[in-house]
């Protein structure tokens, strides 16, 4: 327990500021008082005027000023006059508290020492506080007898303030309303100070008060004063008429099914009454109407009006516009639905009673799911679709609340559709399998067909044409593929297609191999029939490690599987291909690399002179030859004769006489064939120009050495001569000179026909026939050696030509190359050209003018 300092507590727990006030007669006093206090809510809180410690009792006794416990009450001449302030220590902690006294109206029996005490688990007595109080000369007396209970408006109303004739000053009134400074009085306050006989200063105040003046504080002070605690008051109670009537509406929205609170306030003296109408007409009388359960029949025009024994006021108007939710919320039908079909207009109603406010959005559900792409008061739909069939509602949505339509039964005609097929679509072989038909469809279906289509074939199907379920007893590879039901009732029908798979054990893997010769390798390939797909394993002659070094590449998929290898000797033998699944398994061996084998030679044609022979090279290698070779044997010679399979001989030669050996390679190794012997006959053909040619030759010479021995004398005549135009074409230009010719001669031979020939001459003495013979040299110009055989020749203007002599003997060479020009030129009639004697082995006379014929003879 904590006590006082004579109990002997060091520690402070009431702090009393001030030690000692004075005070005058009639004024109040505050002494500043804080407490620490704990968490007990019991505890007791007392001032005390002189106390004493009761050391039997052992506690405090003395006046009572204040008390909150029941057991230890207040003194009666304090209770009307002493307030006690409470709540917390500004400065302090939150452990401290105010507990301050203020005593009004102070009386000279108040002079004394006053302390704080606490008593709970603590107690403590704090230090006393000594106040005095003097005799106050200008102590203030209002008289009871003039102080009425109210005035009237504008009624006069008077009272007096007294005080000591010993106060220097008359009191002083001044007129404030509650929780307001004091000021003085203005117009029409009247105040009037006075003395009378008992030596008492009076002043009286004079005044006719308004409405506004009620519950006027009047207080009278000493003068010039600013100490309330001197202050005498008295309120002022003004009756009058009501005045300013105000209705008010609680929530401002109304809304149908809440409540809303009508109120009414006025000022008036005596207290007024309030009365409520409705579009005019009373209704109640209440300071508040409550109105519960609104609905829409509740709106209209209310007002209150105030009344006491003065008179009536009326209030503002108040419109009470109750809000409610969409009423009446239908769906409507906006185009016949009775007959719906798909592909057809929708278009349905959301049509409402009554809103207020007005629908701001409509929500449209089908089958109790939110349509989003509809928010109007029309559902439209351009193209109804089978799934667009079902119940319809909406929902109309304003400020106040949403409201749900009746539900509307749309029926839509449509073709079938989200067509299922019930069954397995993996079924093993020479099982039984069923598939079940069925579709969506209004009006239902009325027939069911089923159709089997694969890559190899079509198959016959056993179906139910009214319940759409398929059988197949029996199971065989051949029913995999592709199965379609299609769905009929009045409007149409659809197909729809499932792909049934036959579960079976893999066939007999097919082992190929192949050489890949663009990447330099061979490629062993293994292939299965199955399903499921079989897991293929390719095996060979090497060991695992060595076929692991050598593999380049192994390529999967579906049922296929391909190993790329550098091929070796030690990879030629036996491959093993295992293939397996869920339904069995199986296996092939076959033996894929070895070197070329029986090596033979096959001839295709005679072995005679000047005929065709072919040589085959036919052999068994895996993978096939990459190279050909011919070896021929002849005289103990080994020489090339060929690099590809066949050895063609396009004519034969006794000399392609000997022995072919045919050598064969591959990437494993190589073999050679038997040799074969080819020996070239000769022909018959060969053997008469051998035997009969030489004779018949021999025949010729000797013909022709009689002939020589045995002919006359030549006569044939050479004429060297120029060309001499006609007159009519000497006027041509000269041309230009010729090069030389190793030679040049002009020749005429006739031999048998030489007598012909010169009669034809005589008769027809315009016609000449002149032969060029030349040497054709070779020339580096390039276009001297392009030159035509008539070059530099015609009939018009015919070149001279030098005359040279030839030499036949200097040009010996089979490569050169003689040619012969004939000219043959015509005189025009009446032209006469020089006669010259001639003969020709041919000649010609021809109408023609000017005529030039050109030969040409090349050896």
């Amino acid at each position: 327990l904590v006590f006082s300092s004579g109990t002997g507590s060091s520690e402070e727990l009431i702090k009393v500021t001030e030690t000692q006030e004075t005070k005058a007669e009639g004024s109040c006093v505050t002494i500043a008082c804080t407490y620490k206090h704990g968490y007990d809510q019991n505890i007791k809180l007392l001032w005390f005027k002189d106390p004493n410690y009761d050391r039997d009792k052992k506690s405090y006794t003395g006046t009572i000023v204040y008390s909150n416990a029941d057991d230890r009450p207040q003194s009666p001449g304090y209770s009307s006059r002493v307030e006690f302030i409470t709540g917390k220590a500004e400065e302090a902690t939150d452990y401290w508290r105010k507990c301050d006294l203020k005593i009004n109206d102070l009386q000279k029996s108040d002079s004394g020492n006053y302390s704080f005490r606490i008593d709970s688990d603590t107690k403590y007595m704090s230090k006393a506080m000594n106040l005095t109080v003097t005799d106050n000369r200008c102590k203030l007396n209002i008289d009871p007898s003039e102080m009425k209970d109210s005035v009237k408006e504008w009624d006069e109303f008077s009272v007096r303030c007294s005080t000591s004739d010993s106060c220097p000053s008359n009191p002083e009134w001044i007129l404030h309303k509650p929780g307001q400074e004091p000021k003085r009085m203005t117009s029409p306050i009247k105040e009037i100070t006075e003395e009378n006989n008992e030596g008492k200063k009076i002043t009286k105040l004079k005044i006719k008060p308004t409405w506004e003046d009620d519950n006027m504080m009047l207080s009278c002070r000493p003068a010039k004063t600013q100490d309330s605690c001197l202050f005498k008051n008295i309120t002022l109670s003004v009756e009058y008429k009501p005045k300013k009537a105000e209705a008010t509406v609680r929530p401002v929205d109304v809304k149908e099914g809440d409540s809303f609170t009508l109120s009414c306030t006025s000022r008036g003296r005596p207290n007024v009454t309030m009365s409520w109408f409705k579009n005019g007409i009373k209704k109640t009388q209440l300071v508040e109407w409550r109105l519960h359960d609104v609905k829409p029949e509740d709106n209209g025009e209310y007002y209150c009006q105030a009344e006491n024994k003065h008179g009536e006021v009326q209030s503002n108007i108040i419109r009470i516009i109750v809000k409610y939710g969409p009423k009446d919320v239908r769906v409507t039908q906006a185009v016949n639905i009775s007959n719906l079909k798909e592909g057809n207009e929708l278009k349905l109603n959301c049509s409402v009673g009554g809103s207020n406010p007005a629908v701001h959005q409509f929500n449209w559900y089908l089958n109790g799911s939110h349509i989003k792409q509809q928010t109007n008061q029309i559902l439209f739909i351009s193209q109804i679709r089978p799934e667009d069939k079902g119940s319809y509602h909406c929902n109309a949505i304003n400020s106040i609340k949403t409201s749900q339509s009746n539900s509307l039964q749309v029926s839509i005609k449509y073709l079938p559709h989200q067509i299922k097929i019930d069954g397995e679509t993996s079924v093993k072989k020479g099982s039984k399998v069923m598939f079940n038909c069925s579709a969506d469809a209004n009006p239902p279906p009325n027939s069911y067909s089923w159709k089997h289509t694969s890559i190899s074939e079509s198959l016959p199907l056993s179906f139910s044409k009214t319940t759409g379920v398929l059988t197949i007893d029996t199971v065989t590879i051949r029913h995999a593929g592709t199965y379609a039901c299609t769905v009929t009732n009045d409007i149409g029908g659809k197909e729809k297609s499932i792909n049934v798979t036959v579960l079976y054990a893999p066939s007999k893997p097919m082992l190929a191999m192949k050489s890949e010769k663009e990447y330099g390798v061979i490629s062993i390939t293994c292939t299965v029939e199955s399903s499921p797909e079989s897991n293929l394993i390719v095996s060979g002659p090497s060991d695992l490690r060595s076929m692991r070094e050598n593999k380049m590449n192994i390529s999967k998929s579906d049922n296929k599987v391909t190993i790329y290898l550098n091929a070796r000797e030690s990879d030629a033998g036996v491959y093993k291909c295992t293939a397996d699944n869920s339904e069995g398994t199986n296996h092939t061996e076959e033996e894929l690399l070895y070197a070329p084998k029986n090596v033979s030679v096959r001839s295709e044609g005679k072995q005679m002179t000047r005929h065709e022979l072919t040589l085959a090279c036919n052999t068994q290698s895996k993978p096939t030859p990459s190279s050909y070779e011919w070896k021929k044997i002849f005289n103990g010679e080994l020489t090339t004769a060929g690099r590809s399979q066949k050895l063609h001989f396009h004519s034969l030669q006794t000399a392609d006489s000997g022995q072919y050996i045919c050598i064969v390679n591959n990437i494993i190794g190589e073999a050679k064939s038997l040799p074969v012997n080819i020996k070239v006959k000769l022909g018959s053909l060969s053997v008469l120009y051998q035997v009969i040619f030489p004779i018949i030759l021999l025949l010729i010479l000797i013909a022709l050495a009689i002939f020589l021995l045995r002919r006359p004398a030549s006569n044939t005549q050479q004429v060297y001569s120029e060309i001499t135009l006609p007159q009519m074409k000497q006027g041509c230009a000269k041309p230009q000179e010729y090069e030389e010719y190793s030679s040049i001669n002009y020749v005429t031979l006739d031999f048998r026909r030489q007598h012909e020939l010169a009669k034809r001459a005589s008769d027809d003495s315009s016609t000449a026939i002149y032969s060029k013979v030349f040497k054709n040299k070779k020339s580096q110009n390039s276009s001297e050696s392009e030159l035509h055989d008539y070059e530099n020749v015609s009939s018009a203007c015919a070149p001279k030509l030098p005359l040279t002599s030839t030499d036949w003997e200097s040009d010996t060479s089979e490569e050169d190359e003689v040619k012969y020009t004939t000219v043959s030129c015509t005189d025009k009639p009446g032209v006469r050209e020089p006669r010259k004697k001639s003969s020709s082995s041919s000649g010609t006379t021809s109408s023609e003018e000017d005529r030039t014929a050109y030969s040409d003879i090349k050896t």
